[in-house]
């Protein structure tokens, strides 16, 4: 059956006359004849004289099959040929037969094979392929018989992050469509044992060899270090947080700062800040935001009615002016320049240049010292002593001042009280209900379903309830005997306190009626002593 489409070739025939050409076109897809391939037929069988402008326009008009005669010589019996070529590339080897003319012989395979040899061919020969030629000739026509093999592309290492290596800042969308500037998702917080990167070496390819069996060289493939830094460690090619803090990439190695530094203001710039570690604020904090830290905070400018939270201390540098929104919550120490209209507690002391109109709260000590020295309106409590140079103020400024108890301990109790207020109304409650539906028992002999399971539940309730506030009178009646042992803590005041200011010390209350100087307040059995400072 003939090919829907094919290359168009030609074939030489000797005549009585001369010698002719037959052109057979192309078809669809398939290559015209190349005059050239015309000519290096002829000059192969030593035919010079021929018609060369008849030959190149007859191929020009070439549309269907055609013989006409080119040279009035007679080719002379002649061998059958071959031709090798081979690929700019190199990687493949084409064959053309030449047809014998005359008595002309066919081409052995040896014959085939010597002259791959002879061109050095050696490497991917199609010996089927050349079989099936010597069976099935095809003559004017390049056809492979060899080819080589093409190198295989290796791989480039890579390396996956697993946080977010290029931050791009964008406020959060709240789910109604409006837009919360207070979180911009800067920081990119880490545990310590979080795994940062992996690294993914490369493969290297293979090489390929041409057919005259010469290695072509794979392409070189891209080598990667994971380069790292500070708080991380390398194993097994996967990189790991050593410490709590931010992550980053630093000069190009991966890092986790234990620190956090803001450059300017904490506002809308930055959003509010959550770290796992250490928060440095060059500028100020203003109202609305926020600053969570796992960490020490030091804030170099005014902080405002801001929400600052620490496992650590937090440093003030120019104070707070908290606009009575401010609050600071911390484990540690807090040292401020002042500390004004705001809520401050923390776990351990408190150290300022004054305290106004603030209610503060610390286990350790308040000191207050340097220029003014001044507290004055608001709430100061601490759970071993106070000290500052003015307390109070001539116009008699409310002031209140607790020294000698924990104030989370005095805020357990006080918490206690309210529970067992709230039980013991309860409790009665229930025992009415409970009364009510016995009494309606023996007087109908009997409750409906609905109220017999009122009464096993109220029953139930009241048990339980019972046992609760039983527990929690147990529990006060041991914190109160603590409270009424607590006598330690002391007042300073190395300058004046005024009228208006109401001390406790223990469970003991003094009221200040007259100015006093340079003295010391502690508890005396049930009374305040008041003492020289010296």
């Amino acid at each position: 059956m003939m090919k829907s489409n094919y290359d168009g070739y030609f074939n030489l025939l000797n005549k009585e006359d001369g010698l002719y050409i037959q052109l057979i076109p192309s078809k669809q897809q398939g290559k015209s004849i190349d005059i050239n391939d015309i000519i290096k037929a002829l000059e192969n069988q030593k035919i010079i004289n021929y018609d060369s402008q008849l030959l190149e326009e007859e191929l020009k008009l070439l549309k269907e099959q055609k013989e006409f005669k080119i040279s009035d010589a007679v080719i002379q019996s002649i061998d059958e040929s071959i031709e090798i070529n081979i690929s700019k590339d190199k990687l493949t080897a084409y064959i053309r037969f030449y047809k014998p003319i005359g008595e002309g012989r066919r081409l052995t395979l040896g014959q085939i094979y010597d002259e791959l040899n002879n061109k050095k061919v050696i490497y991917g020969i199609n010996k089927p392929r050349i079989e099936q030629l010597i069976n099935e000739v095809e003559y004017n026509k390049d056809i492979e018989i060899a080819r080589g093999k093409e190198p295989t592309k290796g791989k480039d290492a890579i390396i996956n992050y697993y946080f977010e290596n290029q931050k791009k800042i964008k406020p959060h969308m709240n789910e109604d469509g409006t837009v919360d500037y207070h979180k911009l998702n800067l920081i990119t917080n880490v545990k310590s044992g979080d795994a940062l990167a992996k690294l993914i070496h490369e493969e290297s390819g293979i090489n390929g060899e041409n057919v005259y069996g010469e290695v072509i060289p794979a392409s070189k493939v891209n080598t990667l270090k994971l380069n790292h830094g500070k708080n991380t460690k390398l194993k097994d090619d996967i990189l790991y947080a050593t410490s709590d803090g931010q992550v980053k990439i630093d000069d190009g190695k991966i890092v986790v700062l234990d620190y956090l530094e803001i450059p300017g203001n904490v506002d809308n710039s930055t959003g509010d800040i959550e770290f796992l570690g250490t928060v440095i604020v060059k500028g100020n904090v203003l109202t609305g935001y926020s600053i969570k830290a796992k960490g020490d905070v030091e804030v170099k400018g005014v902080v405002e009615g801001a929400h600052i939270t620490a496992d650590g201390n937090i440093i003030l540098h120019r104070g707070m002016q908290g606009m009575d929104r401010g609050v600071i919550e911390t484990k540690g120490n807090v040292m401020a320049k002042y500390i004004e209209n705001s809520k401050v507690i923390a776990g351990g002391f408190i150290h300022s240049d004054a305290i106004l109109h603030s209610n503060v709260s610390c286990k350790e000590e308040v000191l207050v010292d340097g220029k003014k020295g001044l507290i004055s309106g608001g709430s100061i409590r601490s759970g071993k002593e106070i000290s500052a140079k003015v307390i109070g103020s001539s116009m008699e400024t409310v002031t209140t001042i607790d020294v000698g108890i924990d104030p989370t301990f005095i805020d357990d109790y006080n918490k206690i009280q309210k529970e067992i207020k709230q039980l013991s109304e309860e409790e009665i409650k229930l025992t009415q209900i409970i009364t009510l539906l016995n009494k309606k028992k023996q007087v109908q002999g009997k409750l409906e379903e609905d109220k017999k399971e009122m009464l096993i539940s109220a029953t139930r309730s009241k048990i339980f309830i019972s046992n609760k506030l039983s527990n929690n009178k147990i529990k006060q009646a041991e914190m109160f005997k603590e409270l009424s042992n607590k006598n330690l803590g002391k007042v300073k005041i190395l300058g004046n306190i005024y009228p208006g200011v109401r001390v406790t010390i223990g469970n003991v209350k003094y009221y200040v009626r007259d100015v006093l100087q340079y003295c010391i307040m502690y508890q005396d059995g049930a009374d305040i002593k008041v003492a020289s400072y010296s």
